[in-house]
């Protein structure tokens, strides 16, 4: 699993900086605001981003190491439950997020997450349990 973990642990990262980038650029440029409706008027801290992208790694890792134990062709379910997750990962920001701009950005920070980490794990394991 350690040639699973490491694209894991290295994607996590390389979103954690990138999402905190895109946070800076449209919370500094482009005046976005990450307010949150509930609890209302709570805004969204700025090192909440690459926090959240780190968290997702380990969540991605504990699921990653299931589908691998556990299925016949890992990279096959692999890339189904992690696309799954990231299309219901879209609808989330427009119902907590107070401006759809928040929202829309949210949304391209999930993009940039799903483009790094789902390609990586997949290409690290195996395509059959077992291999």
């Amino acid at each position: 699993m350690k040639n699973v973990f490491r694209p894991l642990v290295v994607a996590s990262l390389i979103a954690a900086v990138i999402n905190q980038a895109l946070y800076f650029l449209a919370t500094e440029f482009f005046q976005v605001e990450f307010i949150l409706t509930s609890p209302a008027g709570t805004a969204i801290p700025f090192f909440a981003p690459a926090l959240f992208s780190v968290f997702q790694g380990i969540v991605g890792g504990v699921i990653v190491a299931w589908i691998a134990s556990r299925t016949k062709s890992p990279k096959n379910v692999w890339l189904s439950v992690s696309l799954i997750a990231l299309a219901l990962s879209f609808v989330m920001p427009f119902g907590g997020i107070s401006t759809i701009e928040g929202a829309l950005w949210l949304n391209l920070m999930h993009v940039v997450a799903g483009a790094l980490v789902i390609p990586m794990v997949r290409n690290a394991l195996p395509s059959a349990a077992g291999a």
